[in-house]
């Protein structure tokens, strides 16, 4: 049971690392005059998201974990819904938007770090920990946002914030993976 959630972790870190490495990138060098169609693409993209993961609990087994995703993509529908339709609050939108990602995230990796490369066996475990509590903090620096105010600004900071958090997932990724046996 530990290894099929190992590896599930496995296989999700991979693909939520690379996609936060080129959303990252992306929000970077993005241009402030293509700034407003990248919010809209992220809008889009957040209620897509959000289908998929309401599509995804229709086909699921419904314990507490489906539920808990469910209303999960409900949060990141509306979300998603106001970035497009309130564009005059845009900062304030996606600071929340990222802000509260960062701080899910970061909770998710603190379980993550308590659960499982504490018990695989690594000596430094207690790194994962402290990324995942740097991870948090940066989602409420971002949700509070005292030092900008500006599109572009807040662009470039979510942008190395996601740039960070797929650097934590790839640390997690190492230190996780390959699980030493109970042998040794």
């Amino acid at each position: 049971m530990l290894l099929q959630q190992l590896d599930k972790l496995k296989r999700s870190s991979i693909m939520t690392s690379i996609i936060l490495m080129a959303v990252g990138l992306g929000m970077i060098i993005c241009p402030e005059k293509y700034i407003s169609v990248a919010v809209s693409a992220l809008g889009y993209g957040m209620i897509v998201f959000a289908i998929v993961l309401v599509l995804d609990f229709m086909s699921s087994r419904k314990v507490l974990i489906n539920y808990i995703s469910f209303t999960m993509a409900l949060v990141i529908a509306v979300l998603g819904g106001s970035i497009l339709v309130f564009r005059n609050h845009m900062v304030q939108l996606l600071a929340l938007a990222f802000g509260l990602n960062q701080i899910i995230s970061g909770v998710a990796e603190l379980v993550n770090a308590l659960t499982y490369a504490r018990r695989s066996g690594r000596k430094g475990w207690w790194i994962l920990v402290a990324l995942a509590i740097l991870s948090i903090v940066f989602g409420l620096i971002v949700l509070i946002h005292p030092w900008w105010h500006s599109i572009p600004a807040l662009f470039d900071i979510i942008g190395v914030m996601l740039l960070f958090s797929s650097l934590v997932g790839i640390v997690r990724l190492i230190f996780i993976w390959p699980i030493r046996s109970e042998k040794e």
